[in-house]
């Protein structure tokens, strides 16, 4: 009785042992990256690195510069990835885009965004004005903004050049807003409209040099 007792216990053992090893055998990885649809190539090199070198995904992930930020979680025996893809807000070159907070990262795929240059120090209160600037009314034909110090703003559209300056913002982009309403885009075709006086505007032609 007692060999047979002892028996038991051992194949109960075995079998428990076996059930584990089966179960880390079930073991399951997954990947999950938000809104898959933003950046083909951003997936195709996260999903190759993910399946040919599992075990170096997150210092891999890490290293670039267009992950926002990703996270890991573990449910029985499934552990699961979540990447979350930044989000080019404006660009200063191309292949080179900052994000909303102006932070420059890389990201591998051209996206038609306007670009933006300024002096060396851009002041963060700034980052309000242009938000301001990029939910205009027809900025699908803005093409560049620039900031200086000396000057303000200057906006750059397929139509012409505005000049907004620094002084009085609020009541300057409302007052593009309004023109931009009546008068985009025919009517601005080929001009420099000057917002930077203190009542009214001025619209100039754009010299243009004949060959």
């Amino acid at each position: 009785m007692k060999i047979k007792f002892h028996c038991s216990i051992f194949l109960i053992l075995l079998g428990l042992q076996f059930n584990q090893l089966c179960a880390k055998d079930k073991f399951t990885t997954l990947l999950y990256v938000q809104d898959e649809s933003f950046c083909a190539e951003c997936i195709s090199k996260l999903k190759n690195h993910f399946y040919k070198y599992p075990k170096n995904f997150e210092t891999f992930v890490s290293t670039k510069s267009w992950v926002e930020s990703y996270s890991i979680s573990t449910d029985n025996n499934q552990q699961t990835y979540q990447v979350i893809l930044k989000k080019p807000y404006i660009k200063k070159s191309e292949g080179l885009y900052f994000d909303s907070n102006l932070n420059l990262f890389h990201f591998p795929l051209q996206k038609k965004l306007p670009s933006f240059s300024f002096e060396e120090i851009f002041p963060k209160k700034n980052i309000k004005e242009l938000n301001q600037i990029m939910n205009l009314q027809s900025s699908e034909y803005l093409l560049s903004i620039s900031w200086k110090k000396m000057f303000g703003w200057e906006l750059t559209y397929n139509f012409g050049a505005v000049l907004v300056g620094k002084k009085d913002f609020p009541k300057k982009i409302a007052k593009l807003e309004k023109i931009l309403e009546k008068k985009c885009c025919d009517e601005l075709n080929g001009v420099i409209l000057d917002l930077r006086y203190d009542k009214g505007y001025v619209i100039k032609e754009l010299d243009v040099k004949h060959n």
